[in-house]
């Protein structure tokens, strides 16, 4: 009996689906390009329906691809890319997907800058905010989207939303809650304070289960199996945001090692052991259960 892992990459405009063996060796990749929405100028949002689409397309031609039995993988990971603004509606359907290079949220940061928020949010999760920053995007919606705003179930991130597709669990994890700017540091926790640092005391509620991005956050259901042709209750981790699971990917593993990717932003990013108290640093996000990636 082999083993194998299914990983999923869903980032601003690609979706793609790998399979390895034990030894990590590669066996099967598939690949399907989304389409970016721009329903007002720097409003940058995506179709659900179509990554979910896309999600199970390249699912069923990897699985296909590497020629194995389905029941042979042992876990499903799926990484994405970070901030933007993922919504469910409270009756659990997909109701909004904001990309992370929408730029509506401009005037808003423009405003907190004046009136000193950035240094209330940092003094809670070391980040200031910034235009496509869920938290920044969430305020927004309720400024001026108020109706769209109060049918809000569930906020969380793109490969959040293919983990629930996969499982039916509304969940995240603290690489990428981290990384949004959504997670007290150190405490690696939820906060009312940095809720309320961005006028958003009211959301604690939207906010889903979180976990560490190696924990089950749960398996493929049998609707999904049949669609994918994957194998029901194979498990589904919670992810990482993509960043952290490029560095890893790519053997940058070790305190103090750098990891850059030439990718959508060009990211620069470090291993500390401590997250560091330092404001021109962008963005910071759990690296593993103990250490951190300042970015």
């Amino acid at each position: 009996m082999a083993d194998y892992i299914l990983g999923l990459d869903a980032g601003n405009t690609v979706i793609k689906a790998i399979i390895f063996d034990a030894d990590g060796k590669e066996l099967a990749v598939a690949a399907e390009d989304g389409r970016s929405n721009m329903p007002q100028p720097g409003h940058v949002e995506r179709d659900l329906d179509e990554l979910w689409t896309n999600a199970q397309e390249v699912i069923r031609r990897c699985v296909a691809n590497a020629g194995i039995d389905a029941r042979d993988i042992r876990a499903i990971g799926c990484a994405g890319h970070g901030n933007g603004l993922y919504a469910l509606d409270k009756s659990g359907g997909a109701l909004l997907g904001i990309q992370s290079i929408d730029t509506r949220g401009n005037d808003i940061v423009r405003e907190w800058q004046a009136e000193g928020v950035g240094d209330q949010t940092f003094a809670h999760c070391r980040q200031k905010p910034w235009t496509a920053q869920t938290p920044t995007l969430l305020a927004w919606l309720k400024r001026h989207q108020p109706d769209l705003f109060k049918r809000i179930g569930t906020v969380f991130l793109c490969k959040d939303y293919v983990v629930w597709r996969l499982t039916g669990e509304r969940v995240s994890e603290t690489s990428d809650m981290a990384g949004c700017g959504l997670l007290q540091v150190p405490g690696r926790t939820y906060s009312a304070d940095l809720l309320d640092a961005y006028g958003l005391g009211d959301c604690l509620p939207l906010l889903p289960r979180l976990l560490e991005p190696d924990d089950i956050a749960g398996r493929i259901t049998t609707d999904v199996a049949a669609a994918t042709g994957l194998h029901p209750g194979t498990p589904v981790v919670a992810g990482l945001f993509d960043v952290v699971a490029s560095a890893i990917g790519s053997g940058v593993t070790r305190t103090g090692a750098a990891s850059i990717i030439a990718g959508t932003w060009s990211i620069n990013q470090v291993i500390t052991d401590q997250p560091p108290d330092d404001p021109s640093i962008f963005m910071l996000s759990t690296f593993d259960r103990q250490r951190w990636l300042a970015i």
